[in-house]
C-alpha cells in the first residue's frame, strides 16, 4: 500500500510530501519511478538493520528508475523534498548524488545519528512522521540558505510548465548563463534545461491523462513540443514510455 502524508505547514516550502509503502508482496512487482526534479531520503525498515537503519539519499533523476519488490514484506518511508529543498539541510552539492543512491551518512548534513537510530523504534507511521516533523522543525534555524535567484528560477520554470528557454530563465534569475548553470546544478542536481524538460514531461503526462480526446495539434501546443517526434523522444528519454501509453 502506498500513501502520502503532508508535512507540517512550517516545512511545506522545503518538503513536498512524506510517503509510505508497506504491505505483503505475494509475487515480484516492478514499477517505474518517474523523474520529478526532487531528492528523496528513504528509510527501509524491513530490509535494513531494524535498530538504527541508515537511510538512503536518492538524488535527482534524469530518467525513470525501475524498482522491483521481491516477495515478502515491505516497510519503507520516504521524505520527498521540493526541488532545491534538500540543499537547505546539507552542504554537499546536490549534483554529487544525481541519478544515484547513497547512504545518507556520506553527506555533510544536519541529519544526526540519533535521528536514524530512534525513528525505526517508533511503532506507527504517524508517530514516525510526527517525529520527522519535529526533527526538521528543530533544524530550521540552522539551515543552509540556497541562492534566492535559483529558487526564483525554479518557480519560474514550474509556473510555465517547463515551456521556457534557457535565455529567459537566466534573465529571470538575473544571472549569466554560465553562473546559472553552475549554481542550478549545485542546488537542484541537474541543469536548468534538464529541469525544464522534466517539468514539461510531468505537465504533459498530467495533461494527457485529463484530456484524452483532444487533437494532437492542441496537445503538442499545450505541452510545449515542436512535433510528435520531439514529444516521443522526450517521453522515451525521461520515462521509458510513449505518449500513447498514457492515453490508452
Amino acid at each position: 500500500m502506498y500513501k502520502e502524508y503532508p508535512p507540517d505547514k512550517r516545512l511545506q516550502h522545503l518538503v513536498e510530501t512524506y510517503w509510505v509503502s508497506d504491505g505483503m508482496i505475494h509475487e515480484p512487482v516492478t514499477s517505474l519511478i518517474m523523474p520529478d526534479g526532487c531528492v528523496d531520503i528513504i528509510f527501509d525498515f524491513q530490509n535494513g538493520d531494524k535498530q538504527g537503519s541508515m537511510p538512503q539519499i536518492v538524488g535527482t533523476m534524469t530518467s525513470a528508475l525501475s524498482l522491483t519488490h521481491q516477495v515478502g514484506k515491505i516497510e519503507m518511508l520516504g521524505i520527498r523534498f521540493h526541488p532545491g529543498g534538500i540543499s537547505s539541510f546539507m552542504k554537499n552539492p546536490v549534483n554529487e548524488f544525481t541519478d544515484q543512491s547513497f547512504s545518507l551518512s556520506v553527506a555533510e548534513s544536519l541529519f544526526e545519528h540519533p535521528f536514524y537510530e530512534y525513528l525505526p523504534e517508533l511503532p506507527t507511521t504517524q508517530q514516525r512522521i510526527d517525529y520527522i516533523n519535529q526533527y526538521l522543525i528543530s533544524k530550521l534555524s540552522y539551515l543552509y540558505l540556497p541562492d534566492k535567484r535559483i529558487l526564483h528560477a525554479i518557480y519560474y520554470i514550474k509556473q510555465n510548465h517547463g515551456i521556457v528557454s534557457s535565455n529567459s530563465i537566466a534573465q529571470e534569475a538575473c544571472l549569466c548563463q554560465r553562473s546559472l548553470e553552475r549554481k542550478f546544478k549545485t542546488i537542484i542536481g541537474i541543469s536548468p534545461k534538464q529541469f525544464s524538460s522534466v517539468t514539461r514531461f510531468q505537465h504533459a503526462r498530467e495533461y494527457l491523462k485529463s484530456r484524452r480526446n483532444e487533437d494532437s495539434h492542441t496537445i503538442l501546443n499545450a505541452c510545449g513540443y515542436y512535433d510528435h517526434s520531439h514529444m516521443y523522444k522526450e517521453f522515451q528519454q525521461l520515462g521509458s514510455i510513449s505518449p500513447t501509453d498514457i492515453q490508452l
